[in-house]
């Protein structure tokens, strides 16, 4: 059985790979304490402050990275194909469990791929690797799929779960004609198809639902290896996840240096790119239907200057320089949106400060253009959402009649005029839209592929000013246009926590659940280290609240 995406819980009952456990309970490593992994969480601290759990699949990205890191095997594309792609839903992060979906297309592609990627695998070097010998005694065997089972599930098996591993082999090795490889390919084929590879499957009903318990050191590997480097622990992530004793207790004043490890490897830049692209909307938008060549350009464009910002290739910039920053790396064709002079091929870095309205990522044309509209709705919702965290509620099913005739209504409309229509439309109309409408005032003058004009095509005067209302500690501010905004906005406490729980969404799955003291740290964290893309993803990573786990019922 294969778990269905997004759900609590775990396989139980009949599992086709014949590697679940006899009750669907992953079982805790060796000498643990199935109740308390480690130290008890401190007194006091509300369990409604971690997020309840959810059963994660792994992601397309996630999936082709693990096999690739772990099997030593890069999909091809007939099996990149093959594989159905997880789309993320409106501005969710693709990162995000609850709107993921299973069917039998996954099923059937999950079993075409363990079988060609078993093809081509080098048994010998496998075997090599995970049990250190080279022929497949029983011996070896063994530690083939002890060790092969630990990188693949990311947790040393079950007695029961290696029991069936070598019943297959043995089984495999009793058709006529097999042959060792054979046997590796069969138990390979079986992991890449059972629901503890598919699925980051946690302990989330062992003890007292509704308290909190310390994750293991196993689920805490997990949890970071996905988030930094969207695939599974490697060898000595794994040596931390054991603990002192090789219980799974791990050693808490060790975690630092694994987050400081792992930052520092390339493969952190998986997560860098999927982060910005994710925040911006680039990896999927249309860019307001730009033809193919410029939309990949402004794709690039806007991600590359984002990873430039975030140490990739230079030294790191605060990430304030969201809105404060000076320069840009664009295309020629991206750089003429922008109104600057093209100066050299490919991506070149642009001096924006003495431009007409540009400064800060977020005036970058590929910023804006991946939005899809200049309308206020869609432009309000996004960058309220990423820039400030507010939270907008889905409208009610009863106003859709209203929201399709005021959409008829203000078609040939300024999108001001438009606004101040659905202002004044009715009271429950203007208490919504009052919640995100108004920061998109500011861009006004910028098309829908960000280029900036005083006046729309039929010559009507386009508008920069508006008063962003107050929301939590965050003041009221009144601006001129998009670059007061945007000075205003920038270096904001305010802004700072949104960009942790921006994070904190990406690096989970989960909704950012903001209760408690844990937020308020790692924002303190992130301001104290700098500010830097680092700051942040290091902040985040060491928050405790990843390493505790909600209980639920079974």
């Amino acid at each position: 059985m294969l778990l269905a995406a997004g759900c609590r819980g775990r396989p139980g009952g009949d599992d086709p790979s014949g590697t679940g456990t006899e009750t669907g309970q992953q079982q805790p490593p060796s000498g643990s304490d199935s109740s308390d992994s480690g130290t008890p969480p401190d007194e006091g601290i509300d369990p409604a402050s971690v997020p309840e759990p959810r059963a994660g699949r792994l992601t397309d990205l996630q999936y082709r990275y693990t096999v690739l890191d772990v099997l030593g095997v890069a999909l091809t594309e007939e099996e990149i194909d093959a594989l159905p792609v997880d789309i993320p839903t409106g501005r969710d992060y693709s990162t995000i469990v609850e709107p993921q979906f299973f069917n039998a297309n996954y099923v059937l592609a999950y079993a075409q791929i363990a079988r060609s990627v078993s093809a081509r695998l080098d048994p010998a070097a496998l075997a090599q690797t995970y049990a250190g010998c080279d022929g497949l005694d029983p011996l070896c065997r063994s530690l083939l799929i002890r060790g092969l089972g630990l990188r693949l599930y990311r947790r040393p098996l079950s007695e029961e779960e290696a029991g069936r591993y070598l019943a297959l082999a043995d089984a495999i090795l009793g058709a006529d004609g097999a042959t060792e490889a054979d046997v590796i390919r069969g138990i390979v084929q079986a992991m890449m198809q059972a629901p503890p590879f598919l699925y980051r499957i946690e302990r989330e009903t062992d003890g007292e639902p509704g308290t909190l318990r310390r994750i293991d050191g196993y689920e805490l590997a997990s949890r970071l290896s996905y988030f930094l480097w969207q695939s599974a622990p490697d060898e000595p992530l794994l040596e931390f996840a054991a603990g002192p004793q090789g219980d799974g207790r791990f050693d808490r004043d060790a975690v630092g240096s694994q987050v400081d490890r792992m930052i520092a490897d390339d493969r952190f830049a998986r997560a860098r790119g999927l982060f910005w692209g994710d925040y911006t909307l680039a990896l999927r938008s249309n860019f307001g239907g730009a033809d193919p060549l410029l939309a990949g350009e402004l794709r690039d464009s806007v991600i590359a200057t984002l990873e430039r910002m975030s140490g990739a290739g230079g030294p790191p910039e605060p990430l304030s320089a969201l809105f404060d920053g000076s320069w840009l790396l664009m295309t020629p064709a991206v750089a003429e949106l922008a109104g600057a002079t093209p100066a050299g091929e490919g991506l070149v870095e642009y001096d924006i400060a003495d431009g007409v309205e540009r400064m800060g990522v977020v005036t970058h044309p590929g910023f804006l253009a991946a939005i899809g509209t200049t309308s206020f709705v869609g432009r309000g919702l996004l960058l309220t959402e990423r820039l400030l965290c507010q939270r907008v509620a889905e409208p009610p099913v009863e106003t859709e009649d209203e929201i399709d005739s005021t959409a008829q209504a203000t078609e040939d409309m300024t999108p001001r005029e438009a606004s101040e229509f659905r202002m004044g439309v009715e009271p429950v109309c203007q208490a919504c839209h009052i919640q995100f409408e108004p920061v998109a005032y500011a861009f006004e003058r910028y098309d829908i592929l960000g280029r900036h004009a005083l006046a729309d095509e039929q010559g009507r005067e386009l508008l920069s000013h508006g008063l962003l209302p107050a929301f939590d500690v965050r003041p009221a501010i009144e601006f001129a246009d998009a670059i007061d905004l945007l000075e205003a906005l920038a270096g904001l406490d305010a802004v700072n926590a949104c960009l942790v729980e921006n994070m904190t969404e990406f690096s989970t799955g989960l909704r950012a659940n903001l209760a408690g003291d844990f937020h308020d740290e790692a924002t303190a964290r992130f301001s104290d280290e700098g500010l830097t893309f680092d700051a942040l993803v290091g902040a985040v990573a060491r928050s405790e609240q990843r390493t505790l786990m909600r209980v639920v019922e079974p």
